[in-house]
């Protein structure tokens, strides 16, 4: 099925030419058609006139749209080539324009190829692209952002999910303004937000395989002659989701160390988050300090080696404590939750 506005008016023939310039009424009816082809259901535009050349020419305006709800929008607002008609009104023969709304009377099988295949694709593949591809968005908004959020540290992730609301907000706002933004702009920004989720995953992706195997090949350090860690207890360290557990406790406050000896650990990330393992001084470190496994900035006597140990990443810590105390250490990536005492003695 198909709807038409039709629009007829005559013209004096001495004013064809004035209605013919550059901003005459058949020049802007003919410019107006840019303007049609990003309204949604626009089928296309048919300007027509009578052939003879003397008393008054009949012009004849179509706009052809798919479905009526198409028509209607495009009449309440302007512009339309009804309006453009009535603001050249000067030039119309009094009494002689007519607004009608039309419905095609023809078949199926009369339609063109072009508007057959068009109809298919609206009836069929549509109803099922756009589900399918709203999925594979949303599967792709899933699985990216989580992996991009277990390689980032600190207060980035907090930054990045702040930006995104933040972009997703002002899309918002500009699509509410602008009701009648074309295809072509909704995909350039959906385009826009994929390619950058899936360069985030790609990074995020490569960023973990590159940090397992540098866990994995690291050499565990072997403790110097006359090493102890705690009598007759494990010196393995495994670090979950979200916990420290040693020898049976979790986030243990009291793992013994002989004072003066160098003692080595041996650490497992058994959970999917990015973990390491920092030893601080005889003050509790501030779980709002940022990130900063490092001895030689004054915090930390000792980090885990590699410094971040990504899922399944094995590794070590090995330090020397010569004055005898209570020694706190704990996982920068989540201080407030993994964290535990060495009672050095």
């Amino acid at each position: 099925m198909e709807y038409i506005q039709t629009i007829l008016f005559q013209i004096p023939a001495s004013r064809l030419e004035e209605a013919s310039a550059a901003d005459g009424l058949l020049s802007e009816l003919d410019q107006h058609l840019e303007f049609l082809r990003n309204q949604v259901g626009f089928r296309d535009l048919r300007l027509t006139r009578s052939i003879n050349n003397e008393g008054n020419i009949l012009v004849v305006v179509e706009t052809r749209w798919t479905d009526d709800g198409s028509l209607v929008r495009y009449e309440t607002n302007e512009p339309n080539a009804a309006s453009i008609v009535r603001k050249h009104r000067g030039i119309l023969v009094s009494d002689s324009l007519q607004v009608l709304d039309m419905e095609a009377l023809r078949t199926e099988s009369s339609w063109k190829p072009a508007e057959q295949a068009e109809q298919a694709r609206e009836r069929v593949v549509l109803p099922i692209a756009i589900p399918l591809g709203v999925l594979a968005f949303a599967l792709l908004m899933i699985y990216g952002l989580s992996r991009i959020y277990l390689q980032i540290r600190g207060d980035n992730a907090t930054a990045l999910a702040a930006g995104i609301a933040i972009f997703v907000l002002l899309v918002s706002f500009y699509l509410a303004n602008n009701p009648r933004a074309s295809g072509a702009q909704i995909g350039g920004i959906l385009g826009i937000a994929a390619i950058a989720l899936v360069a985030g995953t790609i990074w995020a992706v490569a960023w973990k395989d590159n940090g397992t195997e540098a866990a994995v090949t690291q050499p565990a350090a072997s403790a110097a002659p006359g090493a102890s860690g705690s009598p007759g207890g494990s010196q393995e360290i495994d670090l979950a989701d979200i916990v420290i557990k040693y020898n049976g406790q979790d986030n243990p406050t009291n793992i013994p160390v002989k004072a003066g000896q160098a003692v080595t650990f041996q650490l497992k990330n058994t959970g999917a988050a990015v973990h390491n393992i920092d030893v601080g001084g005889t003050s509790e470190q501030s779980p709002t300090d940022a990130y900063f496994c490092s001895p030689g900035d004054g915090k930390s006597t000792a980090c885990s080696t590699p410094n971040k140990l990504v899922a399944g990443g094995t590794g070590t810590v090995t330090f020397t404590i010569a004055t005898p105390g209570t020694y706190h250490f704990r996982c920068d990536f989540h201080p407030t939750q993994m964290f535990g005492t060495f009672v050095v003695s």
